[in-house]
């Protein structure tokens, strides 16, 4: 039986033909009777028209190409199903109750029915516009991503199994989990969440909660945490008594006022910056490789360098600050940097280049008299130095009033103490 005019993509068409029909110019019934698989991903394809002919078909990836439209209701074999990255607006799967992995992802899928898909096992219906999703009939399900949709609530207690959930970027307000003991890894961040509780979920690895709206966290049984990212969130305490395997954790911008580690000795990466900790010990954590508690109530000690001065640590900017004098006026001098370890980095840096002021003042002079011959330098006041984390530090001349405000002229030098041929201009 002759069905090559079922097929209304040329490039489907001459795909089929060329793969399944030998040299012959026509596509019979009984050339796709017996294929179960079918790869045809990136290939342009604006229909699947002649797919109800592959009866045994049961994977199915297309993915990556302009389908508007996709009808598998014949192809009742069905178990592996990628339409990912099409331009679909509806699918209908009611008739694949033997489908166990659905990818439809990057599509503009407004619903989404899986009530009659009760071997399903892995859902990713992530950027569409789906409003809700019922999954109360996919007892088997164990990774769901469902991120960047429109859901405001979603229901999980019929899925026990659930290993992963990824429900970012919603407009959830409620998420209960403690009927899903198998979870290992949850993504909701950037929902609006007030609460949640993880309590139940003791085989949980990684959290992403950041981005909502929490005043409360817990996660008490969850022994095997290794990664948590409650970060831009409402929290004022952080209890991780119950989690001492953690690795990594992400909390900034909270309003926690204390944080106690003492259990987290595997700690590698701790982010605790903008919140109200005022103490914080860090000396049981041999592994900690990257830490940031800038912009808390910490008070860093004093920094002194010898022949340069003391450096003062300021609570309102994160950085140490001191005045030096140089030709008889004083020099406003800053290190942008958080920690008194980068002070102990830097110190070398400091101390040649404050020993080699008179050369750097004469250079910077040098320069700005080059970019502007017609005016007398002499008369710029030297009255900031500053030193950044990277190395380099400039000079600042104040200029006087413009219009526009207090102009500072600024020179860049580098760690090894050579001039930037550009000039900075700010006004305050």
């Amino acid at each position: 039986m002759d069905i090559t005019r079922d097929f209304l993509d040329e490039r489907f068409k001459a795909y089929v033909l060329d793969n399944f029909c030998g040299n012959r110019e026509k596509i019979q019934l009984g050339d796709l009777t017996q294929v179960t698989s079918l790869q045809i991903t990136n290939q342009r394809f604006t229909s699947l028209d002649g797919i109800e002919h592959f009866p045994s078909l049961q994977e199915l990836d297309c993915s990556f190409n302009s389908l508007a439209e996709l009808d598998i209701s014949k192809n009742i074999n069905l178990r592996v199903l990628n339409c990912a990255s099409n331009k679909l607006t509806e699918l209908n799967i009611s008739h694949n109750s033997n489908l166990e992995k659905l990818s439809c992802e990057y599509n503009k899928l407004i619903q989404l029915d899986s009530r009659h898909n009760p071997l399903l096992r892995e859902l990713n219906c992530n950027k569409n516009d789906i409003p809700s999703l019922d999954m109360k009939h996919n007892v088997y399900l164990e990774l769901l991503n469902c991120g960047f949709n429109r859901f405001r609530n979603l229901d999980l207690c019929q899925n026990k199994l659930l290993i992963k959930l990824d429900c970012c970027w919603n407009l959830i307000s409620e998420l209960h989990l403690d009927q899903n003991p198998e979870l290992q890894e949850l993504n909701c961040n950037y929902n609006s969440l007030f609460d949640l509780n993880l309590d139940q979920n003791i085989l949980l690895i990684r959290l992403d909660c950041g981005n909502n709206h929490l005043i409360s966290l817990t996660m008490k049984n969850s022994a095997k945490l290794l990664e948590v990212r409650c970060n831009n969130n409402h929290l004022t305490s952080l209890n991780l008594s119950g989690n001492p395997e953690l690795q990594s954790l992400r909390c900034f911008n909270n309003h926690i006022s204390a944080l106690d580690l003492s259990q987290q000795i595997h700690l590698t990466e701790l982010y605790c910056s903008e919140n109200k900790i005022s103490k914080l010990d860090t000396s049981l954590h041999p592994k900690l490789e990257r830490l940031d508690y800038s912009n808390n109530l910490i008070l860093e000690p004093d920094h002194t360098i010898s022949g340069v001065g003391i450096f003062a640590y300021d609570v309102s900017f994160s950085s140490y600050a001191t005045t030096l004098h140089f030709m008889g006026k004083e020099l406003a001098t800053t290190v942008d940097v958080p920690f008194k370890t980068d002070m102990e980095q830097l110190t070398p840096l400091i101390r040649g280049a404050w020993g080699h002021m008179d050369e750097l003042a004469e250079m910077a002079l040098a320069a700005v008299a080059e970019a502007h011959p017609d005016e007398n330098v002499s008369e710029l006041i030297l009255s900031v130095l500053e030193f950044h984390k990277d190395g380099t530090f400039r000079l600042g001349y104040d200029a006087g009033d413009t219009p526009a405000g207090q102009l500072y002229i600024y020179i860049i030098f580098n760690k090894d103490l050579q001039i930037s041929d550009d000039l900075i201009y700010e006004t305050y």
